[in-house]
């Protein structure tokens, strides 16, 4: 028997080509692919051809449209969908705080955002060490008033704040940025760049980004406060809607104050819950006010301290009570210092902004009703009304809301009674708030910059003091101290005679009618 005669080219070419068309037939789908042909686009018209079947699942997991049937459209309904997001109508991108069924907020990243190619810092990891040699970076003051000071470069090493100048003259005296000293370190030091290079060596890290610190060894709850007014004066241009062009404050340190104020627990017993150490503000409120920005404590601050190679902030903003008090006139409060630096006027706004949209309060709704918050401290140690005048004085605030059309809110200061964000929603949309006077009143500084804006804080007879004052004022708000059935205000204000624990007597009728004339 003979073998067949060997393939001619034409042949050869015939079986090829068969057998590339079989299998580029076959795995038609990936093959379109290949060629970068998305076959759900191409789908309905190769199937009016007879050459594919209806197998083909777009990327949101759909038959193409023009094979999607009434069991699809039930199942997955006619959302439309984008690539990187689930599907919906755009809604379920963003949550106001407070809704859905945990109360859970978000918010939608701008899709430019969304890249490997983002860079979100102004250094990568390869730039942790510098080596400086003989040419440390020199400190600079930036910005600088009685115990409030931005300087650049300060440094940290060995338990000690340094302040390297060949320069002495070009910075303020130490006593007038820090005067206080405490567990995270004592009185700071000014060396020539010799001197630094014998003390530090050639190289350190940098602690990029801008950093701020409360030197003071105890807390006080207008720490947030006076900080941020010290650095808003590096950005006059701030608008009335707080568009700024800071850039967002990384941690906020706490040196001298440890994480914990109570004693470590025995290892068995890790589970305990620890008493977090008092920063004189609520801890959601800078978790809100400022999301970037990080807290540390004593621990952390050890920590540098401990490495053995100096560390440098490349921008400080540094608040320091103690040091601010020598210069400032008795009866006002130490932040009033910060106030000698110039700044918008609407320097207060880009935080305000912040909490405010996280309630989903910052844009006023149309025929939105005035709102009266009565801030009450009757479950609270301390200042308050009796039992009577407090039952008295909510009952006649409902009755004259009710007939003028005005909106009342009564809440606790404790967060047990009255959830912090209720609390600071009823704050940041009132147009009055009344309340005995305290430290609690500093969160009045976040209530809606309106005309009618007015503080009402009750003080005992011939008892008063300027620190919620002095922060109503420097907004352009209105304020009021009322003792018993007398007002004062601006510059009629009582003589500085600091308050105590008393019980607070109030004339509810003048109160009311005040509140209610304030509001016309």
């Amino acid at each position: 028997m003979r073998w067949p005669a060997p393939l001619d080219k034409r042949e050869t070419l015939l079986i090829c080509l068969s057998i590339t068309v079989y299998f580029l037939a076959y795995n038609i789908d990936t093959s379109m692919r290949i060629l970068g042909i998305d076959p759900a686009t191409t789908h309905g018209a190769l199937n009016r051809l007879g050459w594919v079947g209806t197998k083909e699942i777009g990327r949101d997991g759909r038959k193409p449209e023009g094979w999607r049937d009434a069991l699809e459209n039930n199942i997955y309904g006619d959302w439309t969908w984008s690539r990187g997001h689930i599907a919906g109508d755009g809604a379920e991108r963003s949550q106001p705080v407070g809704t859905g069924r945990h109360g859970a907020t978000w918010t939608a990243r701008e899709p430019e955002l969304i890249n490997a190619a983002t860079s979100y810092s102004d250094a990568s990891v390869n730039d942790a060490l510098t080596k400086w040699g003989i040419n440390l970076p020199q400190t600079r003051v930036i910005k600088h008033t009685a115990g409030y000071t931005i300087l650049e470069n300060a440094y940290v090493f060995d338990g000690t704040v340094y302040l390297i100048t060949d320069n002495p003259g070009s910075l303020p005296p130490i006593s007038d940025i820090v005067e206080s000293v405490g567990n995270g370190f004592g009185r700071w030091k000014t060396l020539t760049s010799e001197q630094a290079q014998t003390v530090m060596g050639t190289y350190g890290s940098f602690i990029r980004g801008v950093s701020w610190m409360s030197a003071d060894s105890h807390y006080d709850n207008s720490t947030l406060f006076a900080l941020w007014r010290t650095y808003s004066s590096l950005d006059e241009s701030i608008d009335e809607r707080g568009n700024t062009l800071l850039p967002p404050p990384r941690r906020l340190m706490f040196p001298h104050n440890r994480f914990f104020t109570d004693a470590n627990p025995d290892f068995s017993q890790h589970w305990l819950r620890r008493v977090r150490a008092d920063t004189g503000f609520h801890p959601y409120l800078a978790k809100v006010a400022l999301p970037q920005l990080t807290v540390e404590y004593y621990e952390d601050w050890e920590d540098y301290q401990k490495i053995g190679i100096p560390f440098v902030y490349e921008r400080l903003v540094v608040a320091d009570r103690r040091a601010a008090e020598e210069n400032v006139e008795e009866g006002w409060p130490a932040y009033a210092s910060a106030f000698d630096l110039d700044a918008s006027e609407y320097w207060w706004e880009p935080v305000r902004k912040n909490v405010a949209q996280f309630l989903g309060e910052y844009d006023v709704k149309p025929g939105a009703k005035k709102v009266i918050t009565y801030l009450h401290t009757q479950s609270d140690s301390g200042a308050k009304l009796s039992r009577a005048n407090h039952d008295a004085l909510i009952k006649a605030l409902q009755s004259m809301s009710d007939r003028q059309g005005y909106e009342l809110s009564v809440v606790s200061t404790l967060t047990s009674d009255t959830d912090w964000a209720d609390r600071m929603r009823a704050i940041v949309k009132s147009s009055i708030i009344i309340s005995v006077h305290g430290e609690h009143l500093m969160d009045s500084v976040f209530m809606r910059p309106t005309p009618p804006s007015t503080l009402f804080e009750l003080f005992p007879p011939n008892k008063f003091e300027r620190d919620r004052e002095y922060a109503i004022q420097a907004l352009n708000l209105r304020y009021i101290a009322w003792q018993g059935s007398k007002s004062f205000e601006g510059e009629d204000l009582p003589a500085y005679s600091p308050p105590s624990d008393e019980e607070v007597p109030v004339d509810v009728t003048s109160l009311v009618l005040a509140v209610q004339k304030a509001l016309s």
